[in-house]
């Protein structure tokens, strides 16, 4: 089987890395071979970026500064590690993608969608993830969920309800905007009847 891109987006507190993981397992079970990764980050320049980006204080950086930034990260991402995987035929699995930003520093940051796109075009072109799982929650949800966390990561962790609102609704935009390739996943309950969920729509979407 050809190599493939799925992508896992939502809010901060939906539970993307867990599901990440457990799909990851799913795959390499079927005798495929897989690679996680998430942004920014990836590899060695986007973690450093991811470290700059976490160190600073909203107030430290302009918005089209952090949008520069993530999609200098991502490109790398791309080109180094993303692109070349999936040409040989590994089933990449990304905790984010670009999505991320038109959420984040659009929605959130007040960038314009095609500002966005104009970054994405320059840095990585037309390509698009094979299929691209949004999760989504109620923001109260997410509250309650990163509440619990045991270190404070960055500026999200600290979100108001109406801010994690905006974010919500902006990634139900994004996958009626991109509803080729994503599909929205209800995130409430048990993480094993989320990853059920999730299941059906790759054996759907990816093995039909």
């Amino acid at each position: 089987m050809n190599g493939k891109f799925i992508t896992f987006e939502g809010g901060d507190g939906v539970g993307k890395t867990t599901q990440v993981a457990l799909l990851a397992d799913a795959l390499k079970s079927m005798g495929l071979t897989v690679k996680t990764t998430r942004e920014p980050g990836g590899d060695v320049v986007g973690e450093k970026i991811r470290n700059l980006l976490k160190s600073c204080k909203p107030s430290d950086m302009d918005p089209l500064c952090e949008a520069l930034l993530m999609f200098a990260a991502r490109r790398d991402h791309f080109v180094k590690t993303i692109k070349p995987l999936i040409d040989k035929g590994y089933f990449v699995i990304s905790d984010r993608f670009y999505d991320s930003s038109l959420v984040y520093q659009g929605v959130l940051k007040k960038i314009s969608f095609e500002d966005i796109m104009t970054l994405k075009k320059i840095t990585i072109g037309d390509f698009e993830p094979d299929l691209t799982i949004v999760l989504d929650v109620a923001p109260s949800v997410s509250i309650e969920r990163l509440s619990m966390r045991k270190l404070i990561l960055d500026e999200y962790d600290l979100m108001k309800k109406n801010e994690h609102d905006l974010i919500r609704k902006g990634f139900q935009k994004t996958a009626e905007i991109f509803s080729f390739r994503s599909v929205v996943v209800k995130a409430a309950g048990s993480e094993q009847k989320v990853f059920s969920r999730i299941m059906k729509i790759v054996q759907e979407r990816i093995f039909r």
